[in-house]
């Protein structure tokens, strides 16, 4: 049979009870020319035994578990590897997605011939299912990568999250996602990819994301995932300009001011939480972050 022109690839762990909501969506999808990989990083819960429920049952549905846990860069990874579509959507499990995603995903890669990916609007759930916030970005249908890249380096909060889908031989060129970087790869990944072409963009909101469990390493204020943000903003700094040159060192200042404007707000809503331990280990980790920079 013909490869499938989308790969969706499901990365999950751990979330048996939440996961069968997100592959019943992915399954009622418009867009029908698409396999679903559903990428088990390991789970020690009954995660594997509900997908295969799903594989058994739907021909679409291509499940894999883990040898070993490699945390999201490595599960991503084997995911581009496990994929055969000319795109590759990475879906996150738990959350809840329109029956549109890959249509209109598919669509705008095509209207956008040199998009390497494309992304969307966003709802943010609360607990109960409502939303709770919202995020439109406004931005156009078709971005040029190097510009949507200097736009990116203005800002701290990367606006593409980690549900996109990407041209498969474009994330091949790049590279694999950097196992240096277990939490945020995908940002790192996302400028790489800014560099190699353009960015396509879908103003529905087209999923929604429900809050992590109370012990996720992004549920609070988390130094390590501060250290691999800053890192990456640095290294994306250096890869855009040459180090040392005028333009570098205006970007550089930038950037690294709004690190420090992200820390110490981080750091506030330690102390306002009386996380004290949390806000000590913070005041080390800014200081020795920030002093390096210099």
């Amino acid at each position: 049979m013909p490869n499938p022109l989308v790969s969706a690839c499901l990365l999950t762990y751990k979330r048996a009870s939440v996961v069968p909501r997100t592959i019943a969506d992915l399954l009622q999808q418009t867009f029908h020319d698409f396999e679903l990989i559903i990428n088990d990083d390991n789970s020690p819960d009954d995660t594997e035994a509900v997908c295969r429920e799903f594989e058994h049952r739907d021909p679409r549905v291509r499940y894999f578990r883990n040898d070993r846990n490699l945390r999201y860069a490595g599960n991503q990874n084997v995911a581009v590897e496990r994929s055969r579509g000319k795109y590759v959507a990475f879906i996150h499990d738990g959350d809840r997605y329109s029956p549109q995603l890959l249509e209109r995903w598919v669509a705008a890669m095509e209207a956008c011939p040199d998009a390497a990916l494309v992304f969307n609007a966003v709802n943010v759930l609360d607990r109960d299912g409502n939303v709770a916030r919202s995020y439109d970005h406004g931005y156009a249908p078709c971005t040029p990568g190097r510009d949507f890249y200097d736009h990116m380096l203005t800002t701290i909060h990367s606006p593409i999250f980690g549900i996109v889908m990407v041209r498969r031989d474009a994330i091949v060129a790049a590279g694999p996602f950097d196992l240096s970087f277990p939490i945020l790869a995908d940002v790192d990944m996302w400028f790489r990819l800014l560099l190699r072409g353009d960015v396509a963009y879908v103003p529905e909101r087209l999923y929604s994301i429900y809050p992590r469990e109370a012990d996720h390493p992004n549920a609070r204020v988390n130094w390590r995932i501060r250290a691999e943000l800053a890192r990456i903003y640095r290294m994306a700094c250096d890869r855009r300009h040459g180090r040392g040159s005028p333009a570098w060192r205006q970007v550089r200042r930038q950037v690294d001011r709004a690190l420090l404007k992200a820390d110490a707000r981080d750091l506030a809503v330690a102390l306002a939480k009386f996380r004290w331990g949390t806000a000590a280990a913070g005041v080390l980790a800014v200081l020795r972050r920030h002093l390096v920079a210099r």
